[in-house]
């Protein structure tokens, strides 16, 4: 039996996430699977369809790993196994990545900061043009909408708006994709 590999090439990694040059095809709950010297790591998150895949994995850097991508109904994404070698992920730079198997980039950055008491809005340079961004509260990935604990991406002005007024000294990381 032969085990279809896809390699994803160099993936950006930080504290927070992985990020993949994959896009999701459904939305919903996905999960991811690898392992590490013998141990299995299986995490579940939520993904949007069309858009690029953040797996909130804590993973090492410099390091070459096999996973799958398991979609909201259980099936294996693209029926495949990946590859892919971790680099860090350094604030205030711009990273291009390609897509597997194809001539396209796509640009992804990092942005982080410490929130002030009440703080509900966040504008930055970086964000003009971004596509899309997922945000990290104290670690924890945030989901975009309108309920409480989410926030709303207005991508004219380069801003995001927290529905919840952020806490003092809160750390908060900005992953953004152009």
């Amino acid at each position: 039996m032969s085990v279809n590999i896809i390699n994803t090439g160099e993936v950006p990694v930080c504290s927070e996430a992985v990020v993949l040059p994959l896009v999701a095809t459904a939305t919903g709950t996905w999960a991811f699977m690898t392992t590490f010297n013998g141990a299995y790591q299986y995490i579940q998150f939520q993904a949007v369809s069309g858009e690029k895949i953040v797996v909130p994995a804590k993973l090492n850097e410099d390091y070459t790993y096999i996973f799958k991508l398991y979609q909201p109904d259980n099936t294996v994404f693209n029926n495949t196994s990946y590859s892919a070698k971790t680099i860090p992920l350094l604030p205030d730079i711009d990273y291009v990545c390609p897509q597997p198997g194809g001539d396209s980039f796509f640009n992804v950055g990092k942005i982080q900061f410490v929130a002030e008491e009440g703080q509900t809005e966040f504008t930055h340079l970086q964000l003009n043009g971004a596509a899309q961004v997922t945000v990290f509260v104290e670690g924890a990935m945030r989901q975009e909408g309108v309920a409480y604990d989410e926030y709303v991406f207005n991508k004219p002005d380069a801003q995001i708006v927290f529905n919840n007024p952020l806490i003092e000294g809160q750390k908060i990381t900005i992953l953004y994709f152009k």
